[in-house]
């Protein structure tokens, strides 16, 4: 299966966490964090690719909007945003979770505050 195709087990996952959050404001701490490895994976997978699945893009916007939109969550809620905001970054310039060490970013590689960074 390519990295690109649509993949069942992650719309599952979505449904279970943030679609959930959305329909029953319910946080499952545990489905969220299964759903963001599953996400980590599909990065490392589609970093070999020349596209990216508009699932997984959709996935992880409606999984932020999810999270920002819901009424009460618990503090662990917010860094789970940022880790997705964080593997958008990665994914929007070709990279995967393990090109980085922990705590950096995609905004803290050079090439892109020198400007020789551009989009493929």
């Amino acid at each position: 299966m390519s990295a690109s195709d649509f993949d069942s087990e992650l719309e599952d996952l979505w449904k279970r966490s943030a679609g959930r959050l959305m329909a029953a404001e319910v946080f499952d701490a545990a489905a969220f964090s299964d759903l963001l490895s599953h996400l980590r994976e599909k990065a490392e997978a589609i970093k070999a690719e020349h596209v990216v699945s508009k699932q997984v893009l959709h996935c992880i916007l409606w999984t932020v909007k999810a999270i920002e939109g819901a009424r009460s969550l618990p503090r662990d809620a917010m860094p789970l945003r940022d880790d997705l905001y964080v593997l958008l970054d990665l994914i929007a310039v070709g990279e995967a979770p393990s090109d980085r060490s922990q705590g950096s970013t995609a905004s803290d590689d050079p090439s892109v505050e020198s400007g020789e960074w551009s989009p493929a």
